[in-house]
């Protein structure tokens, strides 16, 4: 994989917690000159304890009640899948309500999958084994903490569908209001969202991640790996389905729909379908391993289509997380909004086309 910019750990002197949370654990102590860094939206740290355990720390972020939520979730989860036979997840070392501080076997030098995603080196197979990994998941019974949760999944947040909160308004950047103005000055689109959150809580639910992205897959000495649990919970299938097969979706029309300039919308639709096409078989693949996992499934003759309308959702998401600290939405990225749109609107005729129409 090639070297990009690193992250930078907060400094263990600043949070003393962290020590002290390992040290309760005896997992031993990190090393300030020997500890690392992810990407993402929690602080992280990673490397091997003066014990000689591989360890990776986070803490989850949010309100007291999320937090403890969050944390009880991945407890939850960690214990139901330590050595299961076919989801196979870091090890939870443990985690702590008060701190949000979270800990985990290390799973050292891994990729991610959107990481071999970006060189072209997620795999067929990989995409196969996510789909069984994810179909078995929506097969378990749901542990007693998650089965007890009744709070709504996080997005699409219907609150902010119609006008954002002042404290969100005020914190957003130029180009985040964009994205949502797409959304409030769009009766159609944003009563579609809320009818797919309709659906869903009325729906059949299952036990799903919640929070499926390539990201949260781990490829580590030959084995595919699917972290962050900090969002299961019992909902709809087509939650998680469509997640996979939105990622795809989202590198095909943006990641490679060629040059802005002079371009028009219909331009950056077409060249992105285009790209997609080359892309589809690994929404194809995963399917087809979900379906091999959880054959159920099949009896869900609408699954298709929810799942291709979170898709849709799963790409306006994209396009607001994006948007984060920068002036303006580029052409592009209003034109995925509108490929988003469109899935939301009329998933049933798009199923195929995004690889999740009959088994092959």
């Amino acid at each position: 994989m090639s070297e990009g910019p690193k992250p930078i750990p907060v400094p263990l002197d600043q949070v003393p917690e962290v020590a002290e949370f390992l040290t309760a654990l005896q997992l031993g102590v990190l090393r300030e000159d020997m500890v690392t860094a992810f990407f993402g939206r929690n602080d992280t740290w990673a490397g091997v304890t003066d014990a000689g355990v591989p360890v990776f720390v986070k803490r989850t972020i949010g309100e007291a009640e999320q937090v403890r939520r969050r944390v009880d979730r991945t407890r939850a989860m960690g214990m139901a899948l330590d050595a299961h036979p076919v989801i196979n997840a870091p090890r939870f070392l443990g985690g702590d309500d008060a701190s949000g501080l979270l800990a985990f076997t290390l799973l050292q030098d891994a990729d991610s999958g959107a990481d071999l995603a970006g060189e072209d080196a997620f795999t067929w197979d990989l995409a196969h084994a996510a789909g069984i990994q994810v179909g078995t998941l929506h097969t378990l019974s749901a542990p007693r903490p998650i089965e007890a949760d009744t709070s709504e999944p996080p997005l699409p947040p219907r609150d902010r569908l119609v006008a954002l909160p002042l404290e969100v308004y005020t914190a957003a950047s130029g180009a985040e209001l964009e994205a949502w103005a797409i959304l409030h000055s769009d009766p159609v689109i944003t009563k579609a969202i809320g009818d797919l959150c309709d659906r869903e809580s009325h729906g059949p639910h299952v036990l799903v991640h919640g929070d499926l992205r390539l990201d949260q897959f781990l490829h580590h000495d030959g084995t595919l790996y699917l972290t962050d649990w900090e969002e299961a919970r019992l909902a709809d299938a087509a939650r998680d389905v469509g997640a996979f097969a939105g990622e795809w979706l989202y590198r095909g029309v943006l990641g490679m729909a060629g040059p802005e300039d002079g371009m028009s919308e219909r331009e950056v639709i077409a060249n992105g379908a285009r790209r997609f096409e080359a892309l589809r078989p690994y929404v194809e693949a995963f399917w087809t391993g979900y379906l091999e996992a959880r054959p159920a499934a099949r009896d869900d003759h609408e699954l298709a289509a929810r799942a291709t309308a979170f898709a849709g959702w799963h790409l306006i998401d994209r396009i607001i997380v994006a948007a984060h600290q920068r002036g303006r939405l580029s052409a592009l990225e209003r034109a995925v909004a509108g490929v988003g749109r469109t899935a939301l609107l009329r998933p049933a005729e798009l199923t195929t086309t995004l690889g999740l129409g009959e088994e092959r």
